[in-house]
């Protein structure tokens, strides 16, 4: 079964890999604090509080590692640096003349199917709201086709979007 990774197919002029600072000071923290933890001389061997120090180092040192290899790096919009979030709405047939409505002052839109029960819609937006990326999907036959072309919208017209997704659906960052 194939899923649409609608993410590969933005421009990349406009999405960069960004270093998260805080996540990688943090993690030296972290990875400092448990390796001093896991060093710290025993005061007793039957001791609960040796193991529960070993434990806790152990535990702080493993977050470290995976703050640093996992969580060291996210997509941000590139001219603002502000983080990349993705979202999926489902519209059901009903919603579709008012989906029909709201789209057609971004992007060109088709006929809907007549019997695709549902449709996506895959945003990608900043948290800033100055960029935001969308495309209408509908789900047949184990795989996701697109039903519109990648629509990117920047400054004043994406917020637009975005703000009007927000009151009329409910999306949230």
């Amino acid at each position: 079964m194939k899923t649409f990774n609608l993410s590969q197919s933005y421009p990349t002029q406009d999405i960069r890999k960004h270093t998260s600072f805080l996540t990688i000071s943090l993690s030296a923290c972290l990875l400092a604090a448990g390796l001093i933890l896991l060093f710290l001389p025993e005061i007793n061997s039957q001791s609960n509080i040796d193991i529960l120090r070993m434990v806790a180092g152990s535990l702080m040192v493993c977050i470290a590692v995976y703050l640093l290899v996992f969580r060291a790096r996210y997509q941000a919009y590139a001219e603002t640096g502000s983080k990349i979030c993705k979202k999926s709405l489902t519209f059901t047939k009903d919603q579709f003349p008012h989906l029909n409505k709201y789209l057609a002052d971004y992007c060109s839109l088709p006929v809907f199917p007549a019997e695709g029960a549902q449709l996506y819609l895959q945003v990608i937006h900043s948290k800033d709201n100055r960029y935001a990326a969308f495309q209408l999907l509908t789900y047949t036959s184990f795989l996701y086709e697109p039903v519109t072309e990648l629509c990117c919208l920047k400054g004043e017209k994406a917020a637009a979007f975005i703000n009007s997704l927000h009151t009329s659906h409910g999306f949230h960052h």
